[in-house]
């Protein structure tokens, strides 16, 4: 059986920041909080817009 890996993905995490219109909650915190927990993997995809 393959190892099972963590990946995850702060999209959304952005996108609640966004929508509330502050600095709050910090995609890169969320980054740092997923590695320390043990995250074998971090994505996220730049917007066109920006």
């Amino acid at each position: 059986m393959a190892e099972l890996l963590l990946g995850v993905n702060i999209d959304h995490v952005a996108t609640v920041r966004n929508a509330r219109g502050t600095h709050y909650p910090d995609p890169v915190q969320a980054a740092f909080v997923s590695e320390q927990a043990g995250a074998d993997g971090i994505t996220v995809h730049l917007r066109e817009d920006r």
